[in-house]
């Protein structure tokens, strides 16, 4: 899918919910996406140098990263079914009411994920109901409106990467808007989750492309980034997806031959081996 119809898709969403667009956030493959393009345009410097990152990779859906905070308020939650209604999204059957799709043309549907925090941070607030599959708010006027729990997504809302996109609505009008990315600790969770989860799974490529990402986040790292991963790590020591993320790095991504690493360089977008043992360094040191 190109990156006009998700990007134009992504401001109508926004546009269409102005003031209560607060509390989401891009995540998945898209905003690595619009992470990587701001980073080369601005010239930041990051841990490995962008001549060397993967092309950016167009994604199929976006994946709007819910707060939890956002999840437990029922005007808010209400407010974003009526512009997903407004926009003409239908709701995915056998995903009722966290996936949805909007038909675009005969052969293109933009589709949007829910996701949200990490079911233990969702249990911790009593104006959430929440199980492993969907969480939403308790109160008895909730909306038609879930949003799923997803490993890894802890301190989802601290230190977001704010960014402005620019584009056009499907009115043609022009528009920018800013859009909130994950903080690097959020995003590099999420991703060895999701790879840990489809490794083996030959009908999702093995989760090739999640072991890129995990690639492209750790070379996309600013210093203060860096060290903002490395202090939320032994905060969040204790946590069963953290100890599970370690665990996971220590036997997939330890050497240039561990299972992880091969998975990534056998993508069709890996770009060269030469700042592997940066990668290597710095995603070790972040776990040790």
């Amino acid at each position: 899918m190109n990156d006009g119809l998700l990007r134009t898709s992504l401001l109508d969403l926004l546009h269409a919910l102005g003031d209560d667009a607060h509390g989401i956030l891009l995540g998945g493959g898209y905003g690595l996406y619009l992470k990587q393009l701001h980073l080369e345009g601005a010239g930041v410097r990051t841990l490995i140098d962008m001549n060397l990152w993967p092309v950016p990779r167009a994604t199929q859906d976006l994946d709007l990263m819910l707060s939890a905070e956002l999840v437990a308020d029922v005007r808010s939650m209400t407010a974003l079914r009526a512009a997903l209604d407004k926009l003409i999204y239908q709701v995915v059957e056998g995903s009722e009411y966290l996936q949805f799709i909007r038909r675009i043309s005969a052969t293109q549907v933009v589709k949007i994920d829910l996701l949200t925090a990490q079911l233990d941070v969702l249990k911790n607030n009593s104006a959430i109901s929440a199980d492993s599959r969907r969480a939403r708010p308790a109160a008895a006027d909730h909306p038609k409106l879930h949003a799923h729990p997803t490993d890894g997504a802890l301190a989802l809302t601290e230190a977001p990467l704010v960014i402005k996109v620019t584009g056009r609505l499907s009115t043609g009008q022009a528009l920018t808007t800013p859009v909130m990315i994950p903080h690097p600790f959020s995003y590099l969770l999420m991703k060895l989750t999701a790879y840990r989860d489809r490794r083996n799974d030959a009908d999702k490529d093995l989760g090739r492309h999640h072991a890129l990402d995990v690639f492209r986040i750790i070379a996309m790292l600013t210093e203060p980034e860096h060290d903002l991963v490395q202090v939320n790590m032994r905060h969040f020591a204790a946590d069963a997806q953290v100890r599970s993320c370690v665990e996971l790095v220590q036997s997939d991504f330890g050497s240039s031959t561990a299972p992880g690493v091969l998975a990534m360089r056998e993508h069709p977008l890996w770009q060269s081996d030469q700042q592997m043992a940066v990668f290597l360094e710095t995603i070790w040191g972040i776990v040790s």
